[in-house]
């Protein structure tokens, strides 16, 4: 038993499960879910109501920010007047500093994370205890709704890191107290493939969660060995999951694909239900679908405002995802609105020499815990070389480099070569995005 894990393990549970309102908040979704679109709205207005008096009182950039715009907490008296707030873009709050974050709450009661830079532009996020065991509740919803009890077993394949870069053994760990097998993500290849899924039959797992491109290469390898692994479901997130992504995996794994969206910056969630269609999730945030001028129809950039984590809250914060609008009810009775697909977050993968492959989600990773970089982009131009480049707030520091560059040392081998180089504006897309991460050497997994 790796120790470590399970101490974590042990700590996590005790945060996510009985400090806080886990099991109050889980009561509740299981009977808000089925709610009409009338009360819906009611209960989005009051938890929007709460959430604005509290960032009136306690946060100083959203009383200025409310204050320019002419907005008192009391005169939001319809779902549609927090529209009178101008939309929140990420390097608005990156200037905001410390102002974002509420003085309700101490030190002792909050915990730090950091978003996965996708867009490029990481961010130092704040989080209070409480708000850690709602989003485990919300998140443990779309597990029911894919039918997984929390007594069942899962494999992950996410950024957890269990095994050290160049470690060619031991390349999981599992968790006794959450039930979950834990699969270095950092080491998936082929070969180790086999490996997993392996141990996932011995583990007897019910499912799978974890980035697209992983549990796609998993499944992949799975049909090309002939090694049957049946499972009950396999949930997927922070990656675009394709069509043939999906039949892949489903037919590997004999089950269906979960695929669910939120963001580390905790304002939206959308889930998918047993008849296939992806809601959003109306109690865990006020979510704006905002036409873009596109020539397909009914794209929409998302803007979004939680309600649950008022140590750092977000206010008509813009994801800069894009999903397409549906506009449809769902056969599964719920009155949640509905999207046709996420058409976010798409980006290359890099693969070593090796045949190691690092999807697009697990190599923003790599971001993690470091500071005051405004945007960057991880390039392959060789096998055994990458490129990093990235622009600095004029905050960065030389601690901030040397934090950088340990997180590589730490989550990629040394057969990879890496380059950091600082650049006034990493490489956009025609459209004016970004890609967070670009092979120069090959067709990238799963297209």
């Amino acid at each position: 038993m790796n120790l470590k894990v399970a101490a974590n393990g042990l700590f996590s549970m005790l945060v996510r499960r009985s400090a806080g309102p886990f099991w109050i908040r889980r009561r509740q979704l299981a009977r808000t879910q089925w709610l009409d679109a009338e009360a819906l709205d009611r209960l989005q207005l009051r938890l929007l109501q709460r959430l604005l008096r509290h960032c009136y009182a306690t946060v100083p950039f959203y009383r200025r920010r409310m204050d320019d715009a002419g907005v008192r907490p009391d005169s939001v008296r319809r779902l549609e007047d927090v529209k009178a707030l101008p939309i929140l873009t990420k390097e608005q709050v990156l200037d905001a500093g410390g102002d974002v974050i509420s003085s309700r709450y101490p030190r002792w009661v909050r915990r730090t994370a950091h978003t996965g830079g996708t867009t490029g532009t990481p961010l130092v996020l704040v989080r209070d205890l409480f708000s850690i065991s709602n989003e485990h509740a919300f998140v443990r919803r779309q597990y029911d709704w894919a039918g997984i009890r929390m007594g069942d077993r899962c494999a992950f394949l996410t950024g957890r890191l269990v095994a050290k870069p160049d470690q060619t053994d031991h390349l999981y760990a599992y968790d006794p107290f959450m039930k979950e097998l834990i699969l270095s993500t950092y080491h998936l290849s082929r070969q180790t493939a086999e490996q997993y899924a392996k141990v996932m039959k011995e583990y007897r797992v019910k499912a799978v969660a974890g980035y697209p491109s992983a549990v796609y290469l998993l499944a992949q390898v799975c049909q090309d060995m002939g090694f049957r692994l049946p499972l009950s479901a396999a949930l997927t997130s922070s990656e675009v999951l394709t069509d043939s992504m999906r039949q892949t995996i489903e037919k590997a794994f004999e089950c269906r694909v979960f695929d669910f969206y939120g963001s580390a910056e905790r304002v939206c969630y959308i889930h998918t239900c047993a008849a296939g269609s992806y809601h959003i999730v109306p109690e865990y945030g006020l979510t704006e679908l905002i036409p873009i001028e596109d020539k397909e129809p009914n794209r929409c950039k998302v803007v979004s405002t939680g309600f649950w984590n008022l140590a750092m809250p977000f206010v008509r914060y813009d994801l800069t995802d894009v999903v397409i609008k549906a506009d449809r009810q769902c056969s599964c009775g719920r009155a949640f609105p509905v999207v046709e697909r996420i058409a976010g977050r798409q980006g290359d993968s890099i693969v070593t020499v090796s045949g190691r492959q690092f999807g697009a989600a697990i190599l923003t990773h790599l971001l993690y815990g470091t500071g005051n970089i405004l945007e960057s982009q991880i390039i392959q131009d060789a096998p055994d070389h990458v490129r990093i480049d990235y622009v600095p707030t004029q905050r960065f520091s030389s601690e901030n480099l040397f934090a950088f560059e340990n997180l590589i040392k730490v989550h990629l081998p040394t057969e990879l070569r890496v380059e950091f180089r600082q650049v006034d504006a990493v490489e956009r897309t025609p459209s004016g995005k970004i890609r967070p991460v670009v092979s120069k050497i090959g067709a990238s997994a799963g297209r």
